[in-house]
């Protein structure tokens, strides 16, 4: 059944996908100037699917929010929200690498971005789209008994789906007016629409 509804249901979709896979992928800056320092002592622990990270040893502080941080033996930059005292932080997404306990790590300056080029996210743009494709993440194993793991869901996964669904950009953090009035409307008809072609398509009412 194709048509004028069939059109803006298109139209919706594509834009709605458009804005997800964005949201996903980068992280930008909302300012010119980059955030974060380059820091490198003591030790951090980082856990795959978690946004907590924890230091021994390290002396974190308010200068750092904003910027990236990897553990070295994963090589995987991501960005850190807010840090909570000397030893902890919280991350903009959840770690997509390995991890571990006790690991050196690097913090760097994340690049600032005026709107007109192409800098402002991250090294690895990709981290919250490839923890997401990774279906595996939406479940955590913990102990049950002894070594007998038991899979449980992971929350961080599903924030994550979430956030990328209703187009909750790290770069719109403080602008949430804005989001109400100009984003949020179009996310509802967004996923309306893909609940329309769905139905649309179990029912027969639309073919290929």
């Amino acid at each position: 059944m194709l048509g004028l509804r069939a059109g803006w249901i298109a139209l919706f979709v594509f834009v709605w996908i458009i804005g997800a896979f964005f949201g996903s992928t980068f992280e930008y800056q909302n300012s010119v100037n980059g955030a974060g320092i380059a820091y490198s002592t003591g030790v951090a622990t980082f856990t795959n699917g978690s946004t907590s990270v924890t230091g021994a040893g390290t002396a974190w502080g308010a200068t750092m929010e904003n910027g990236n941080i990897k553990a070295d033996a994963d090589a995987i930059w991501t960005k850190i929200k807010t840090v909570t005292g000397a030893g902890s932080l919280t991350l903009y997404s959840p770690y997509s690498g390995t991890g571990g306990a006790g690991l050196p790590y690097t913090m760097a300056v994340s690049p600032g971005w005026a709107g007109s080029g192409t800098g402002g996210y991250s090294q690895a743009p990709t981290n919250t789209l490839s923890y997401l494709f990774n279906v595996s993440n939406a479940f955590q194993k913990i102990p049950l008994l002894g070594n007998i793991p038991l899979p449980v869901p992971n929350a961080s996964y599903f924030q994550s789906v979430f956030r990328v669904m209703t187009w909750q950009w790290s770069f719109m953090d403080g602008y949430s007016m804005i989001y109400w009035i100009f984003f949020a409307p179009f996310v509802a008809m967004g996923v309306l629409s893909m609940l329309v072609l769905f139905f649309g398509l179990l029912r027969g009412n639309i073919t290929f």
